[in-house]
């Protein structure tokens, strides 16, 4: 009897290293193929889907975004959950300053890769993150690459939408447009009080600026 229990322990551990082992390798080649460039790739056109149908399941709570709706974005975002040892999966909402949901988000890491979706009421941003590279999506066309601190537009004839200026020593951020405009963020070890603002708009933007601006604000917020 003793024989036939330390029998069985040994083919449950083996059959439990074997399982982990293929987990493991398959986790690896999804993430070497999440990193082909392009929305092309099946890797990356599963794992959007799985997190459009979780960003899906969150945008009825979602309230409108109008022309003020960016100055009241804040720092905060609630809930983050599905947290594993080999893979982080979260889903949320950002909230505003009155503590309304105005974008729902899900993303999903795999190694050194994250794809994330971010969803207003009317529009949708993509990220897909590769070490310090992020290429971009709106509304399922490229929108931009998002690397060194600068966010050039989609295409070969890639132009300067926006620039980051850090000021980690201060309590925003600047971002620079490229018609000359800016947009102060929010550095969050440096927010004060209970519910901060994510953005300080300087003047009112036209939507080109705003989903440059934005979509920077919103890989910081989803950091």
């Amino acid at each position: 009897m003793r024989f036939l229990f330390s029998f069985l322990v040994v083919v449950l551990t083996l059959a439990f290293l074997i399982t982990m082992v293929i987990y493991l390798i398959k986790r690896a080649f999804s993430d070497v193929r999440l990193s082909v460039p392009g929305n092309n790739n099946s890797a990356f056109r599963d794992v959007l889907e799985q997190l459009r149908q979780q960003v899906k399941a969150l945008t009825p709570e979602l309230v409108p975004w109008d022309g003020e709706m960016f100055s009241l974005l804040s720092l905060r975002r609630q809930p983050a959950r599905g947290k594993s040892r080999f893979r982080s999966d979260e889903t949320g909402y950002l909230l505003s300053i009155f503590q309304e949901p105005v974008v729902a988000f899900a993303a999903q890491t795999a190694g050194k890769h994250e794809v994330m979706v971010a969803r207003l009421h009317d529009r949708e941003f993509v990220f897909r993150q590769k070490d310090k590279e992020v290429e971009i999506w709106l509304n399922g066309e490229p929108f931009g690459t998002f690397t060194g601190g600068a966010l050039l537009s989609a295409g070969k004839g890639a132009r300067l939408l926006a620039k980051v200026e850090e000021r980690p020593l201060e309590q925003h951020s600047e971002v620079l447009l490229s018609s000359g405009r800016s947009v102060s963020l929010t550095n969050r070890e440096r927010a004060s009080g209970p519910n901060p603002r994510a953005a300080v708009l300087v003047k009112e933007l036209t939507r080109e600026e705003e989903n440059a601006a934005l979509a920077i604000a919103l890989l910081r917020l989803l950091a």
